[in-house]
Order: structure tokens, then C-alpha cells, then sequence
């Protein structure tokens, strides 16, 4: 796959997003849909086991299923959203070499993906799913720790850089590009992007919430787009433009995956999700290849906050 065309990169650069048509077939991301119904079938079965949902709603398919188990019990939504859940079908969307292959072209040869990628079922009527107007870069990470990247933690380590993390006291302005990829079909009824093109060449806002209009003049004169998409479409943002997710007025769940990547020669926002070395040309014997060592990342930082007292 190629990286992005000029006319694209120009358009990045000055709107702030890029809407690539058709860059999956359906085909590709169908055992990635199939992955996250194994895993909505065994919540199923283990909150029907514990007695806290009616049925095991083994009759629904994708765009529902998840949608009746919450529906009994509202503590399910937590199991799927976010980035628990990893399987082998989630880390080759992560490492796929078409988001990498864009990704060079804009922050570089050296390819970290973030770990704070997100899975978000967008549920009818289901209040905390839905989004205000806002920007991803609106934190800092704050408590100063440091992680090596690849093979575990060491609170001791003196190393400020190769295989472990620089020290974090904030999130670094740095390109962060971000894929949004949905998992069905996705327009105005069910919850599809918004986004205000120009939007990031303005000052954020630095609001939990906001909208447009409201914090920073600039925004004033700029039109909010609308972004319908199809399964194997994604969308390309830069970190600073505004978008939305307004509300899902349809009985079905809205599902979507959004993934954020960085320079990996860059300190990383979040230790807490630890993301992975996706490409790399200085160091490619710390490239991680497959889900079992980026699944052994995260156990190891899993297993540290676990046991060490240090919370992060």
C-alpha cells in the first residue's frame, strides 16, 4: 500500500483528516469481526452462568447480541469497550502494514503503536457511549515512571532511552495519527463521525467537553462535516481536529475501532496501555512481530501494577 498521495497529504495537513474509501474489503476485517463475537459469546456465557442476564441471546448476530446482554446488565458494556480485550485478529489490524505504510509518511520511519486503541460498541439509547464535540489530545500523563518497551519493567532502570521509555511528566506534541475504523456500516442514524475540517490548526480547547464555538474563536467560521462510511473504509485524523459521535437512533450496536500511532523515538503518553515498536529501521530486532509478544507486554505491565504499589 502505498503512503498517502500528495492531493491526501496535503488534505491531512490543512483539514485534518482523510477519508480512505474501500482501504479493507469486507473479506479482510470479517475474522477480526469474528474474534470479537468469540469474545461477546463468552461474556454471554459467563454472566448467563452467574445469573446476571436472562438468556445467552445465542440467536442475535453481531449488530445486536452485545446490545441484549447489556440491556440485562449494564456492567457487560465494560468488558468490551476500550482495550481490554486483545486477540491475534486485533494485533494484525494494529501492525497492518497498510495503516504502517501511512503512518511513515507522517511521523517517520520509526512506527510505535499507542496502546490506548479503542474498541468502541456504540449501544442505542446508551448515554456513556456517546461523544460531545472534542479533541484526543486533551491529557498528560503525569506520574513519572519508566517501562522497557519490549521485555518487561524495571522501576530501577537509569536508561532514558533504546528499550525503555523516556521519563513521562506530560503528553508530548508530536503527530499522533489516528485510524477510526468501523465494523458496520455507519452513517447519520447510528452514530457515524462528524468532524470539523481546519479544526487543528486552531488552539485547542484543553475542555474535557466542549463545543464548537464556545472556546475558541477560529472555529467559528468552519462547517462541521458528516463522515458515512462503509465496512473497510478508515478514516485518518490528526490528534488535534474536533469531532463528534453524536447519539445511535437505531436498534443495533454501532461497532468501531480507533488507533492511535506515534514516532517511536518519542516518549509515549500512556504506560498504563502499553503499545508496541511496529516498524522500525534503528532497531528493527525490537520490532514486535505477532500477538504473543505484545500480548507479553502488556501481562508484564498488567502484572507490575498488580504487585508493585505503584500506580500509574
Amino acid at each position: 500500500m502505498p503512503r498517502l498521495t500528495s492531493e491526501q497529504k496535503k488534505q491531512y495537513d490543512e483539514l485534518g483528516y482523510v477519508l480512505l474509501k474501500g482501504l479493507f474489503t469486507p473479506t479482510d476485517l470479517q475474522p477480526l469481526i469474528y474474534e470479537y463475537e468469540g469474545e461477546v459469546d463468552r461474556i454471554a456465557r459467563d454472566y448467563h452462568a452467574d445469573g446476571l442476564t436472562n438468556s445467552l441471546y445465542a440467536d442475535e448476530g453481531f449488530e445486536t447480541r452485545f446490545m441484549r446482554i447489556v440491556e440485562d446488565s449494564e456492567q457487560a458494556y465494560d468488558e468490551m469497550v476500550g482495550s481490554k480485550f486483545l486477540g491475534p485478529e486485533v494485533f494484525k489490524l494494529l501492525s497492518h502494514t497498510k495503516f504502517l505504510d501511512i503512518v511513515e509518511g507522517i511521523v517517520g520511519p520509526e512506527v510505535h503503536c499507542q496502546g490506548r486503541h479503542r474498541l468502541r460498541p456504540k449501544l442505542p439509547n446508551f448515554g456513556v457511549a456517546d461523544f460531545r464535540w472534542h479533541e484526543d489530545t486533551d491529557f498528560a500523563a503525569k506520574r513519572v515512571t519508566y517501562v522497557q518497551q519490549q521485555y518487561g519493567l524495571d522501576r530501577t532502570a537509569s536508561e532514558a532511552g533504546g528499550r525503555f521509555m523516556s521519563r513521562i511528566v506530560a503528553a508530548p506534541k508530536m503527530p499522533e495519527p489516528n485510524f477510526w475504523v468501523p465494523l458496520v456500516p455507519v452513517d447519520e442514524e447510528n452514530g457515524c463521525l462528524h468532524v470539523l475540517p481546519g479544526g487543528h490548526l486552531h488552539t485547542p480547547p484543553y475542555e474535557e467537553q466542549w463545543e464548537p464555538n464556545t472556546y475558541v474563536p477560529e472555529l467559528d467560521d468552519l462547517e462541521p462535516l458528516v463522515v458515512p462510511m462503509e465496512v473497510g473504509d478508515a478514516l485518518l485524523m490528526h490528534q488535534h481536529v474536533p469531532h463528534v459521535s453524536p447519539p445511535n437512533l437505531t436498534n443495533a450496536v454501532r461497532w468501531s475501532i480507533d488507533i492511535r500511532y506515534q514516532d517511536g523515538r518519542r516518549p509515549v503518553k500512556s504506560v498504563r496501555e502499553p503499545g508496541f515498536l511496529a516498524r522500525s529501521k534503528e532497531r528493527p530486532q525490537d520490532v514486535v512481530p505477532d500477538y504473543e509478544g505484545y500480548r507479553e507486554i502488556r501481562d508484564a505491565v498488567a502484572e507490575f501494577r498488580a504487585t508493585s504499589g505503584i500506580r500509574f
